[in-house]
């Protein structure tokens, strides 16, 4: 049992919804409402990691494993990456989680509403990896809750468990993209 798989399970959906976005707000034309093009600052942070299943020394060292302290990440996102966040969010889950193939399932941005899943398949032995995102968007603005679902690697010594992790994902776009001109 690795206690770092909550970890990649929670950091996989919150690089991916770095991503989320999309188009029409309270009926708005979706131009007006789009996400801006730019440098964005996300905050991610760790509600909760569960495994009632788990014996307690499992559940201790996950928990232990596992910070509540926000994680900061600024990154510049280009108009093509606001212009398609499902493609955006499948293909950045991918390229950051090494030894997954990532596909995304439901995929609704409209109305300042996000709504996503993510199917991760494990390509190398490790648990496969599901979350959903939920929550809501605006030009610069962007705040998702994250639940996701793994288990812990089997071993012959101890059977696998099941793992949920909830966390939360505020993103605010901070200015343009230095020495971009592509904001």
């Amino acid at each position: 049992m690795r206690p770092p798989l909550a970890l990649l399970l929670v950091l996989g959906a919150a690089a991916c919804n770095k991503q989320a976005g999309g188009n029409g707000v309270g009926g708005e034309p979706a131009a007006e409402t789009s996400m801006r093009a730019g440098m964005w600052e996300t905050q991610m942070r760790i509600l909760s990691v569960e495994a009632p299943d788990a014996p307690s020394e499992i559940q201790n060292a996950l928990r232990s494993g596992t910070s509540t302290a926000p994680v900061f990440q600024r990154e510049c996102m280009t108009p093509a990456e606001v212009a398609n966040p499902a493609a955006t969010f499948r293909d950045r889950s991918n390229r950051e989680n090494a030894g997954y193939n990532c596909e995304s399932g439901e995929s609704a941005f409209a109305g300042g509403r996000i709504r996503m899943t993510l199917n991760c398949r494990s390509t190398n032995g490790q648990p496969d990896l599901r979350s959903a995102m939920v929550g809501s968007y605006g030009a610069d603005r962007f705040q998702v809750a994250v639940t996701g679902e793994s288990a812990t690697p089997a071993t012959d010594a101890m059977p696998s468990y099941p793992v949920r992790i909830s966390s939360t994902l505020i993103g605010r776009r901070i200015g343009d993209c230095p020495g971009r001109a592509t904001n």
